[in-house]
């Protein structure tokens, strides 16, 4: 069995949808790390700290990319990143 901090490792491409920019992710979150309303991951994005929550759309998930961390990344819509992502280990709120 997997544990919370297995990461996984893929190549994506940076896509925009309207006005949200984001990488799709290729494996289903569900199977790696378990059943759970979300997934709060952390990790790197071409070596750049990235956090936040997947989101997902039908069968498919996705972590989207804000607009400031796009800025000071420096990383477009159209690139090809390497993504390195964890499950976040977060305590249950009390």
């Amino acid at each position: 069995m997997m544990s919370e901090t297995d990461q996984e490792i893929f190549e994506a491409t940076v896509q925009r949808e309207g006005r949200f920019t984001f990488v799709a992710i290729p494996f289903s979150p569900r199977d790696v790390w378990g059943a759970r309303p979300r997934y709060y991951v952390t990790g790197t994005i071409n070596d750049i700290p990235a956090r936040g929550t997947l989101g997902a759309f039908k069968q498919e998930y996705f972590l989207r990319l804000g607009a400031v961390w796009l800025q000071e990344s420096g990383i477009e819509y159209g690139e090809s990143v390497t993504v390195k992502l964890s499950l976040e280990n977060r305590k249950p709120a009390t």
